[in-house]
């Protein structure tokens, strides 16, 4: 995604900018304190999104939105201001997004995210189960701060979209722990930690944690799992016999594996 920010703050500019960066979807970020140069950048460049100040010296926000849409109507415009009372004037020039001061990282994450399903171009995740666990957006692998948040976001698209609770969850992680205050402590922080390294990824819709149930969003992702249970040729080929490699609990599904392996390789004999 190409991002234009337009904000006669300097500090506001890098400060969205740090954040936007920070976002595998976003490809290239370009930063204007006068809107008039990134007006020229825009008749230029390919943008999908502006992030815009409204109150700006020489020419507002709301006049720069015009004029953006008039070079291209496929730019999505978000204000990141400090003025509630221009909300209504915003939505008049079809903004998607309105933004106050001081922003967050979630709040501009979610109107990245928004910019994105509206443009079409969500980001493609793939989820590896082959050898070793990882999770790949538009082909990066996603970083976590923790290895226990992986492993349960592993056990989670293992279970193929099925819920799995607490104290299963626990169970699977810490299968020597017993199940006690201390532990779902333990347990609560690395959700915590699992869902800011989706969120830092722009993958946070994937995570479904419903009333003690977390699951996972089998249609938001690809994964070699899935293709193989649908006993797809490629995933077939693709599977050289370790299955999450590191997970003891991982054993039964990589049993279930091989038997479609082998049972496929039986009717190819035949």
């Amino acid at each position: 995604m190409n991002i234009i920010a337009v904000d006669d703050e300097q500090l506001a500019l890098a400060d969205l900018q740090d954040v936007c960066e920070g976002f595998p979807e976003v490809s290239q970020f370009h930063a204007f304190s006068n809107p008039a140069d990134a007006l020229v950048h825009a008749a230029a460049n390919k943008t999908d999104l502006a992030f815009l100040d409204i109150e700006m010296p020489v020419m507002s926000g709301l006049e720069l939105a015009r004029r953006l849409n008039q070079i291209d109507a496929n730019i999505r415009i978000v204000f990141v201001t400090g003025f509630k009372e221009y909300a209504y004037d915003a939505f008049g020039v079809n903004a998607i997004g309105y933004v106050l001061k001081p922003f967050s990282e979630e709040m501009i994450r979610k109107e990245l995210l928004k910019a994105a399903d509206i443009g079409g171009t969500a980001p493609k995740i793939h989820v590896q189960t082959f050898g070793y666990f990882d999770v790949f957006v538009q082909n990066k692998p996603v970083y976590f701060s923790g290895s226990k948040a992986k492993e349960l976001l592993a056990l989670l698209v293992d279970r193929h979209g099925g819920s799995v609770s607490t104290e299963n969850a626990i169970s699977m992680l810490w299968p020597h722990r017993e199940y006690d205050e201390s532990v779902q402590s333990l347990f609560r922080k690395v959700l915590k930690s699992l869902r800011v390294s989706l969120a830092k990824a722009g993958i946070s819709d994937i995570l479904i944690d419903v009333r003690n149930q977390r699951s996972v969003d089998t249609e938001k992702f690809t994964c070699d799992l899935y293709a193989l249970l649908q006993k797809e040729p490629a995933a077939i080929e693709n599977y050289t016999g370790e299955y999450m490699h590191g997970y003891s609990w991982a054993q039964n599904t990589k049993e279930h594996i091989d038997a479609i392996i082998g049972g496929n390789s039986h009717a190819d004999r035949h």
